[in-house]
């Protein structure tokens, strides 16, 4: 009875962790879609800024959250996960609170890039614990729930924060949400620090071993490559030109664009969530989820080249669709995880995660560059630079080829049955 009391302890603090962990991945995700998508034109009217340098405080973050994934994978597995997301909560903190008060671009960029630091120590924190913690059969619910938690950060980066900028101001609404991160990594550094060393610490030489294993394991590519397409289109819609495309294109309000790009998040937790429980119902398969995922990623730029074309009826089942491709995103993670050794979770994601999102910055540039050349059709208005429908036409066909590429590419996905294929592998040598 004892035993069982003291495991039932252990289990809630673990809980308590994994909770703690997640409010702070939402305040990192809230970061990722309140700038610059909700506050794109406000950005670009105050600062006189083309489109190009507006999407960069976006690729910024990418970048750095990107090249840092391997990085934060080895430091996880290295140190654990709460001393790596507590130092990465203080970074945020730091990050969030200095942007809202910087007043030239440098300061801006600067500050997005210690953002940027502060939330890549996040997401691998919480697969670490997922993982240690917590038994293999529940991984993908879990993790759906911590998406879910960095969703709803996100989700409030959309119509919330379109509205606090609308009463107070830009800067005085994201300089609010920087404080309020800096208090709760206090309160976690308090409720959490007696976990900090509940994580086993490997030695450095394992973590190299761990990179290098997972990098020659090419049958991790063709779901790297699908889901960094499937996640990429997405959130360039959510996070850099959602909003902006329904008020050049659709002649939307801001305040309605930002309710629609609400709903697009919405659907996407829900997607998430949904997917996360699935594969229970169906055997444990991955695979038909990937390839719905990967449908959905294909029609919903398809539906953006028919809003553009003057059908705003494809409006909202654009952005529902939208929302739906990204059902996929717990399952690549947890395949991610079944292709390699067990061991090694955090640098198997953190290498898949470092590919995918350093790509997405590089493809958010290109669609600041996109825009720009189409500067001489756009109309100005206060500063506000509306761009033409041709612009946004060149977006969307790269965006249906790309996600055209990547459906062919899930198709060659392995299908691992919630097993742990690495494994196999090796007691079947």
């Amino acid at each position: 009875m004892k035993k069982f009391a003291q495991k039932l302890h252990n289990r809630r603090r673990a809980l308590l962790v994994v909770a703690l962990m997640n409010i702070l991945y939402a305040f990192s995700y809230f970061q990722r879609i309140a700038v610059p998508g909700t506050i794109f034109n406000e950005l670009q009217s105050e600062l006189a800024l083309p489109s190009t340098a507006v999407a960069l405080l976006g690729g910024l973050y990418l970048y750095v959250y990107g090249g840092m994934q391997i990085f934060s994978g080895m430091f996880v597995d290295r140190f654990g996960s709460v001393r790596i997301i507590l130092s990465g909560g203080v970074l945020l903190a730091i990050g969030s609170i200095l942007f809202p008060m910087s007043h030239s671009l440098a300061m801006l960029y600067i500050t997005r890039v210690i953002i940027g630091l502060g939330a890549s120590l996040m997401f691998l924190s919480l697969i670490k614990e997922i993982d240690s913690k917590f038994s293999g059969k529940n991984f993908s619910a879990l993790l759906s729930s911590t998406l879910f938690a960095g969703y709803l950060g996100g989700l409030l980066g959309t119509r919330p924060f379109e509205s606090a900028v609308g009463a107070f101001g830009w800067r005085s609404s994201l300089l609010a949400v920087g404080i309020t991160c800096g208090i709760f990594v206090i309160l976690s550094a308090v409720l959490m620090w007696h976990s900090r060393n509940g994580n086993h610490i490997k030695s450095a030489a394992s973590v190299l071993l761990a990179l290098k294993q997972v990098t020659r394991n090419w049958s991790c590519y063709p779901g790297v490559y699908t889901g960094t397409v499937m996640f990429g289109n997405y959130f360039i819609m959510q996070a850099i030109i959602g909003k902006k495309f329904l008020q050049d294109c659709a002649g939307f309000s801001s305040a309605s664009a930002a309710s629609l790009t609400f709903l697009m998040m919405l659907v996407s937790m829900s997607a998430s969530i949904f997917a996360g429980i699935l594969p229970r119902w169906i055997e444990n398969r991955r695979k038909p989820i990937l390839i719905a995922s990967s449908i959905a990623t294909v029609i919903a730029p398809v539906l953006a080249l028919l809003v553009i074309s003057g059908g705003r009826m494809w409006v909202l089942p654009c952005y529902i669709m939208f929302g739906i491709s990204t059902a996929g995103s717990p399952i690549f993670s947890t395949v991610m995880k079944e292709l390699n050794e067990p061991n090694f979770a955090a640098s198997s994601i953190g290498v898949s995660n470092c590919i995918g999102y350093v790509s997405i910055a590089v493809l958010t540039t290109a669609i600041g560059r996109a825009l720009d050349l189409f500067s001489s059709q756009a109309v100005r208005t206060s500063a506000i630079i509306q761009y033409p429908p041709a612009a946004y036409r060149v977006i969307f066909i790269g965006f249906t080829i790309l996600a055209i590429s990547a459906l062919i590419s899930c198709l060659f996905v392995r299908e691992t049955y919630g097993r742990n294929i690495y494994l196999e592998k090796a007691e079947s040598r």
